[in-house]
């Protein structure tokens, strides 16, 4: 059964764990990881410049291999349109484009600079427009001029690498899937620190689960933070008079997750499952996306969450397999032809960010 598994999983995430010298380092933002929605992770560094490609492999991440990078021209997180900085925090890639969508979307001139083709990041998501975060088209993609890369701060705020590190990366991508995590520096923990971290918001998902399918009103609020707000039911004080009403309701529902995913950036953390949901009048299957945020006593608490179909239209049992699914062809000079061997030509400027 899908409960006993996940009761199993956070049964190994509270095993006692014994510090030594010896003990392994866990990069921070990856808390939980799983074969469907984060079988492999990208952390883009930005005070080093480097992207970083994980696997989920063992309970555990491990790292594959490292590209060079170029990011916002400006130092810092992304705050309004047209700073030129590349935001932080927790993103999923949400289309493809492709260098003939590129020079057909732009043109020539302009399409070139996106080099074979261009990853669509979630930029904003939930929690930037929640700190009023403007822009939009933040973007991983290569360039016509690999020169930019060295030079590091280079973008109007978009993620740029090589040609042929963008194709090879893209093997590891599935759109509303693969997560991107953005910081300025990438922190490791202890596995012990680590592993007692995964606990803190396991405990809340699993609370949060419990009082759900029990129909606990009191206890399913309290995994809320204060300054929760959904779009569609308003504040904490209107969702719970709207939860209160559909807990009302005669018998309880039927609620399974699985694939529990969690990504942690500073003082907020998103959480993302499969979601199974049957009660008198819906069945349903989707993807849930928790966005977490610690109130004033440390704990996890919930501020937003989303709902979607996007993600799950595959078969979950099978493993996923790097392959060339966005690219026909490893060999960047057979997608942009003259547009990549005369790189020091007129270049324009990227779109605005």
């Amino acid at each position: 059964m899908i409960l006993k598994k996940i009761a199993l999983t956070l049964a190994f995430i509270l095993s006692a764990t014994t510090i030594s010298a010896n003990e392994k380092m866990v990069p921070s933002p990856l808390l939980m990881m799983d074969e469907l929605f984060s079988h492999h992770v990208l952390i883009a560094e930005k005070s080093t410049h480097q992207l970083h490609l994980y696997e989920f492999k063992n309970d555990r991440p491990q790292l594959i291999r490292t590209y060079d990078m170029a990011t916002g021209k400006k130092a810092g997180d992304k705050i309004f349109q047209g700073d030129h900085r590349t935001p932080e925090g927790i993103y999923h890639f949400v289309d493809f484009l492709t260098h003939a969508d590129l020079i057909k979307r732009h043109g020539e001139e302009k399409g070139k600079i996106y080099g074979v083709g261009a990853f669509v990041m979630n930029y904003p998501n939930i929690i930037d427009s929640r700190e009023k975060k403007t822009g939009s088209g933040i973007w991983l993609h290569s360039t016509n001029d690999e020169t930019r890369i060295e030079k590091g701060l280079d973008s109007r705020g978009c993620i740029v690498t090589a040609n042929t590190h963008l194709i090879d990366i893209a093997k590891y991508i599935e759109l509303y899937k693969t997560p991107i995590v953005v910081v300025h520096d990438l922190k490791f923990l202890k596995e012990s620190t680590w592993r007692k971290k995964r606990q803190k918001v396991a405990k809340t998902i699993n609370d949060w689960l419990d009082a759900w399918r029990s129909e606990d009103i009191k206890k399913y609020i309290e995994q809320y933070h204060e300054e929760f707000n959904d779009p569609n039911r308003g504040n904490k004080s209107q969702f719970r008079q709207y939860k209160r009403a559909v807990f009302s309701q005669p018998g309880q529902p039927l609620i399974d997750i699985k694939n529990v995913n969690v990504f942690q950036v500073d003082d907020y953390a998103v959480a993302t499952f499969q979601q199974a949901y049957e009660s008198n009048t819906i069945q349903d299957l989707g993807k849930k996306t928790l966005y977490l945020k610690r109130d004033a006593y440390y704990n996890w608490k919930i501020v937003s969450e989303q709902w979607s179909k996007h993600g799950i239209d595959s078969d979950s049992t099978v493993a996923f397999q790097p392959s060339m699914r966005f690219f026909k062809t490893q060999n960047p000079v057979q997608i942009m032809g003259d547009l990549l061997e005369n790189p020091n030509g007129n270049r324009s400027e990227e779109g605005n960010n």
